[in-house]
């Protein structure tokens, strides 16, 4: 089947990737159906001409009424950081499942997942590690599961940057001030720019790729000293890289994350984030999905990095 048609369920579109994924979806055509929370942020989705559902993945209810008369859905709604592990396998794992089998009930063609190279886990290793990439690994099995009653398209975006992003917002902020801390002996990064993820999902939607999972993210890969110099472009004056050694990186994150416990307030780096970062390598090859999906990554981090600076001065953020 391809050139699936009629209204597409998108979850997560308040978030940072989702508003992107709903802003392509509507300027290619689509009547677009957005779930949101009583508690979400709505200001990316105001001012679209989307349809507003209230729902919850722990909801079952709630998830039947929104896919309901659906012709495809995109999942990206789920949990990034969690003060207990099982927060992690509740949304990301048993939550994909519930939308999912509602997806199922409903006789929705195609399912979309955003899931994330963690769910692979980092280069070399035989699968995740950590309790968030086996949540998303744990979605994409439920979700293979149902491939033989609903079309399933399993995305792996890796880091991904741009406009609207909050979670690295610190970084630029340290990068404005004319300094960006790095582990000193921190692997390479291959990241990808948000308009690019939903370009993807789009092909995902309209194409005949398979189950996948399929990678994304740009071809180029990245040491912190090529990023330091992309940064210093993007704002147009030096900035200095500091680096720390990987222990005492990863020693940041377990701070602020305890002190997040303590305080409620959601940390930028995390432990799992520090970790991932100053200890494993995150690249992988996009081939695979330009050849189902027919896309390849357009921007490059130097060019990525200055629109999202240019965002970001914009919006009043730096």
């Amino acid at each position: 089947m391809s050139g699936v048609s009629g209204t597409v369920l998108v979850t997560g579109a308040t978030g940072f990737v989702g508003s992107h994924v709903a802003e392509a979806l509507l300027d290619a055509g689509h009547a677009v159906r957005c779930t949101v929370r009583r508690t979400s942020d709505t200001r990316w989705l105001d001012g679209l001409d989307v349809e507003r559902v209230q729902a919850d993945m722990r909801r079952r209810e709630a998830l039947a009424e929104a896919v309901r008369g659906a012709t495809s859905v995109v999942h990206l709604a789920g949990i990034t950081r969690a003060s207990r592990p099982e927060l992690y396998r509740r949304i990301n794992g048993d939550g994909t499942a519930r939308l999912g089998e509602a997806a199922v009930e409903a006789g929705v063609r195609r399912f979309v997942y955003v899931s994330s190279l963690a769910a692979r886990g980092p280069d070399g290793a035989e699968g995740p590690v950590s309790d968030y990439g086996a949540s998303k690994r744990e979605g994409e099995e439920r979700l293979r599961g149902m491939t033989d009653r609903m079309e399933v398209v399993v995305l792996r975006p890796g880091g991904v940057y741009g406009p609207r992003d909050e979670e690295l917002l610190p970084l630029f902020r340290a990068a404005s001030r004319g300094w960006l801390v790095a582990p000193s002996d921190g692997p390479a990064l291959q990241p990808i720019y948000a308009s690019d993820v939903a370009r993807a999902v789009l092909r995902a939607l309209e194409g005949d790729a398979g189950f996948g999972p399929f990678p994304l993210a740009e071809e180029g890969v990245y040491d912190w000293p090529a990023v330091g110099e992309a940064m210093a472009r993007a704002f147009g004056h030096p900035v200095r890289l500091v680096r720390l050694p990987g222990r005492a990186f990863e020693a940041v994150g377990v701070l602020a994350q305890t002190a997040w416990r303590l305080v409620g307030s959601a940390p930028p780096l995390d432990r799992r984030r520090a970790r991932d970062v100053a200890r494993h390598r995150w690249t992988c090859d996009p081939d695979p999905s330009e050849r189902a999906l027919g896309w390849r990554a357009e921007v490059a981090l130097p060019e990525g990095l200055r629109r999202s600076v240019a965002w970001y001065r914009e919006a009043g953020w730096l």
